[in-house]
């Protein structure tokens, strides 16, 4: 019988879907009481209001935690480059879509302004802080070594 070994590599699990799971859920978890609490302060406005700057910072960040991830995995040179560009991209994006939230009136009939903004920035921290936590516990290699033999050859002794 014929068996072939996976490498290490093979068997570690990509650790970014983790990160992603794992920061996810203080997030919504800070939306959710922050749309309770919106929703008896200011009405049904700041409740979606808070929902609205949850969920719209949850998809950015997420999405470009995914892309470093996928881009570290399969070329690991040029990983701190998209980090930095994808980061400069994901705060464009932010301030974009809140630009275009506030011009189209949602922010003045459907949606309160500051709960919506309130849910940026409170995202936008416990976001910050889940990711410190976990990454001073997560182990992550830097590198692979070199697989070895159990028993060094012969050859290698001089």
């Amino acid at each position: 019988m014929m068996t072939t070994a996976t490498t290490r590599s093979a068997q570690r699990a990509r650790p970014g879907t983790r990160v992603v799971a794992f920061t996810a859920v203080p997030v919504v978890v800070g939306t959710a009481l922050l749309a309770v609490v919106g929703g008896l302060v200011s009405g049904s406005s700041g409740a979606y209001g808070a929902l609205v700057g949850g969920l719209l910072l949850l998809v950015v960040l997420a999405s470009s935690t995914l892309v470093v991830d996928l881009v570290s995995t399969v070329a690991p040179a040029p990983a701190l480059l998209v980090a930095l560009v994808t980061f400069t991209l994901h705060v464009l994006l932010v301030v974009v879509a809140l630009l275009a939230i506030e011009r189209s009136g949602l922010t003045e009939s459907t949606l309160h302004a500051q709960w919506l903004g309130g849910a940026v920035i409170l995202g936008a921290l416990v976001w910050s802080v889940a990711q410190v936590w976990l990454h001073t516990r997560l182990r992550v290699p830097l590198y692979d070594l070199p697989e070895r033999p159990a028993v060094p050859s012969e050859r290698g002794r001089a």
